[in-house]
């Protein structure tokens, strides 16, 4: 049953940082789309889509490094996360 619920939270923690973090990664987003075109070729796209992948990538990598503080903060009133997380509750 707990290693059931521990994969189980792997999986939710996993799936709320992806999304919040493509969220975070939304004003890069805005900012390397405006004003401009599609790029009719791939050479000409390769740098847009390298900068939307790198804005992504950074969204979700800081949401990843605050959701444990978020969770420490909001959840667990002075249990630590590591104690939670790897010796259960």
């Amino acid at each position: 049953m707990r290693s059931f619920l521990r994969s189980n939270f792997i999986r939710t923690y996993i799936t709320i940082g992806a999304t919040l973090g493509v969220i975070l990664a939304v004003p890069p987003w805005q900012a390397a789309l405006a004003g401009r075109a599609l790029p009719p070729t791939w050479h000409e796209a390769k740098p847009l889509l390298l900068a939307l992948a790198l804005a992504s990538g950074h969204g979700v990598l800081r949401m990843y490094s605050w959701l444990p503080s978020v969770i420490y903060h909001v959840g667990f009133h002075g249990v630590t996360f590591q104690h939670w997380l790897f010796d259960g509750w």
